[in-house]
């Protein structure tokens, strides 16, 4: 028997997986200025060896290369989709009319118009929509050496630059929220000198980048991401050249191969006004672990939009948080894949004919040990887990009333703890660590 509470409350964190058949896979490359043709040849070297491992791992992946670049400012970023998604490993060559400059945030932008089928004048090549595969996963994998935000070199939004915000990440936080899209990074040094400009520009390519793979090191922390602000592993490889070695071809391979089965992304944030749910539009929104909502669902005076979440775990609605009258909202308790059907709330009250269970943390907050204990059921297992994601404890406990944890050496903060009784009820709670 699963125990859920629909809490609303500040935070939590969380973990998971879903399923699908395969990856679409665009390479998107930058096509700009600052990548001379040693490295351009680099760059499609790897892209073709990886492309032709990707193709083979799974006969459902499809993979399609897009370049882009700007002949001036943000506004004039341009994308050259090279073909639609193919089975068939794509030979490219440098498309100069894209321009100079580079505004990345922008043209990923151009590349949700031609999923989505809206024409654009920017997109330059004769394809101009990219269809994807039913029930395959959107992966996006990033060739760059741009600036975080260097004159005519930006990673992050050109119109909102401020370090740690959430408008600098619109667009990455918008594709991976609402097309459930993986982010891979491949990015070399910006070619300034500046190890300043470098770090800023790995550690935005690191939030850009989506959880998982390898790299552990610094990143940019902004509230909205998804993947967790400042959370790490990430799928960045940061390298001095584009050259990938036989084993990063093969890792990151690996990499792609893996992200098929992840169809359901373990924490989804929603946030107002990037989502929104307008007038007349069914929102279905599902998540392994955790939704954080403080976005709106409006409503006129006839009608409103309808929002349906589902979530393996907890369903966290923030201040903000509004569905207006006249709007539906639903939230469920429910793991991927999920059928979004509103249902009806159960109204016979619940019967209780023993006493009701609660979970004892004592003393909480502590900063040397604290007591876990339920009221009338025996413990069988505790896991505590840091919001970072790491295992603190995982122990069985044969029977016990209570049990007493050492919480000196861990860190200052919150850990979620997991109580499973030998009968199987499981009691979550919240431990805070002074």
């Amino acid at each position: 028997m699963k125990n859920v509470y629909l809490i609303y409350l500040s935070f939590l964190l969380f973990a998971f997986k879903g399923y699908s058949q395969g990856s679409d896979v665009i390479f998107w490359v930058d096509n700009s200025g600052s990548i001379n043709d040693t490295e351009y040849s680099e760059m499609s070297g790897s892209i073709q060896a990886i492309m032709e491992k990707v193709i083979a791992c799974n006969p459902a992946n499809r993979i399609s290369v897009v370049q882009y670049a700007s002949t001036n400012n943000a506004a004039d970023s341009k994308i050259w989709i090279e073909t639609p998604f193919t089975n068939v490993a794509t030979t490219f060559t440098r498309r100069t009319a894209l321009g100079n400059n580079d505004f990345a945030h922008e043209s990923l932008k151009l590349i949700g118009n031609a999923l989505d089928g809206i024409p654009n004048a920017n997109i330059l090549s004769p394809t101009t929509t990219l269809n994807q595969t039913p029930g395959n996963s959107l992966v996006i994998y990033f060739f760059t050496d741009a600036g975080r935000a260097l004159g005519g070199s930006y990673l992050v939004n050109a119109l909102s630059t401020t370090i740690g915000t959430n408008p600098a990440f619109l667009n990455y936080t918008s594709f991976k929220t609402t097309r459930n899209a993986t982010f891979i990074v491949t990015m070399v040094v910006t070619g300034t000198g500046d190890v300043t400009w470098d770090l800023e520009a790995k550690n935005a390519g690191a939030a850009i980048a989506s959880g998982g793979g390898s790299y552990i090191g610094t990143i940019e922390s902004y509230p909205a991401d998804p993947d967790g602000p400042g959370v790490t592993p990430r799928f960045l490889l940061h390298k001095l050249t584009f050259s990938l070695t036989a084993a990063e071809i093969d890792n990151v391979t690996e990499d792609i191969c893996s992200i098929a089965v992840e169809n359901c992304v373990p924490d989804l944030v929603l946030v107002s006004p990037t989502h929104d749910v307008n007038i007349g539009t069914q929102d279905n929104r599902q998540a392994s672990n955790s939704i954080t909502a403080s976005n709106s669902i409006i409503s006129n005076t006839s009608d409103g939009g309808v929002g349906i979440y589902h979530a393996g775990n907890t369903i966290v609605l923030m201040p903000g948080f509004h569905s207006m009258y006249r709007s539906r909202f639903r939230a469920y308790i429910q793991e991927c894949p999920s059928d979004f059907v509103g249902r009806e709330a159960n109204l016979e009250p619940n019967k209780d004919n023993g006493k009701e269970e609660n979970i004892s943390l004592f003393p909480n907050p502590s900063s040397t040990s604290v007591t876990i204990s339920l009221n009338s059921s025996l413990i069988q297992h505790i896991s505590i887990v840091s919001m970072d994601r790491r295992t603190m404890l995982d122990k069985e406990i044969k029977g016990a009333e209570k049990y007493d944890i050492a919480v000196s050496d861990y860190k200052e903060g919150i850990y979620l703890v997991t109580v499973t009784t030998v009968d199987g009820k499981i009691f979550k709670s919240k431990l805070v660590k002074k």
